[in-house]
Formats: structure tokens, sequence, C-alpha cells
């Protein structure tokens, strides 16, 4: 079983994963240092215990959010949506100048 060095909150861990998914591990512990980095104003507010514990509730809040359909809003890239409505626009154009012509 695979080793990997992570580090979260400037501390070193190193955990064990199965084959392949030592990537997914670091992506996930940057995820979750980055999200710690967020909620403590990147100091010390605590001890490093109470930091990763609040850090742990308030990911687990947004996860039970997701799971009970309430969600977080996802980012909308607004030049998709233009483009995407151009298209229906257009396509319902084009259909009604042929009914026009029937």
């Amino acid at each position: 079983m695979p080793q990997v060095d992570i580090e979260v909150n400037g501390r070193l861990y190193r955990m064990l994963c199965e084959d392949g998914q030592e990537p997914r591990l670091r992506e996930l512990a940057a995820y979750v240092d980055d999200r710690l980095r967020r909620l403590t104003g990147g100091g010390r507010s605590g001890s490093e215990a109470q930091m990763m514990l609040m850090t742990c509730l308030v990911l687990a809040d947004e996860l039970q959010d997701v799971m009970s359909g309430k969600g977080i809003a996802p980012a909308i890239d607004e030049g998709a949506v233009v483009g995407e409505l151009d298209r229906v626009a257009k396509r319902i154009e084009e259909v009604a100048a042929r009914l026009e012509r029937a």
C-alpha cells in the first residue's frame, strides 16, 4: 500500500492509500488546507485540533447540504449561457421562418 505525504496547515502527514490514489489524496488535502486557511484567516485562531475540527464541521455541513438537495450553487459560466441562448434563439428563428413559408 503506497504512502503519500500531504501538508495541511503547514504540517506534514504521511498517509496510506490505495494504488493510484496518491494524486487524489493530495488534491483533497490541498482542498482541506485551503478551506482551513480561509476559515481561520490564514493565522492561528486556536489550537490546531480546534482549527481542524472547525474545518471538518464546515465541510460536513456543506456535504449534508449537497446530500439533502440544497446544494451549493455551482459557478455559472455566463459566456456559455449566452452562447447557448443565442443558439436556441437562432433555432427558434429558423423554425419560425419555415412555418411562415409553409
